[in-house]
């Protein structure tokens, strides 16, 4: 009985998911010189593994919001593993970044550079 215990533990700690009731924030602004971006459109891709079976994600939730005076966004998700924010600014690069969720609060500021 012994010899199963413990690979049952590590069969329990390794699956991954979702972390629950977590917000993504951050501020817009542009890269020359740090100015925030009032008004801009951030579109917020936020991947879940639900219960997946091969623990890859099994569906995804999409917000569009738009930053305030002061170039903030935030947005509110009841679960998820993974989050994309995307913007785009006619002149400018893509704004993108991505990363995996472990916390509640995640802060994800965009930079955005002159093409």
């Amino acid at each position: 009985m012994r010899n199963y215990i413990l690979p049952l533990v590590i069969l329990f700690f390794s699956c991954n998911k979702d972390v629950q009731d977590i917000t993504v924030e951050g501020i817009v602004r542009y890269a020359e010189n740090k100015e925030p971006i009032s008004g801009i459109e951030v579109g917020i891709v936020c991947w879940k593994y639900k219960n997946s079976p091969d623990e890859s994600y099994s569906e995804n939730e999409i917000k569009i919001v738009r930053t305030d005076s002061e170039g903030k966004y935030k947005v509110h998700f009841a679960e998820g593993a993974f989050v994309e924010v995307q913007v785009a600014l006619r002149g400018y690069s893509k704004g993108h970044e991505s990363r995996e969720i472990y916390n509640k609060k995640n802060t994800i500021d965009i930079l955005l550079k002159k093409k």
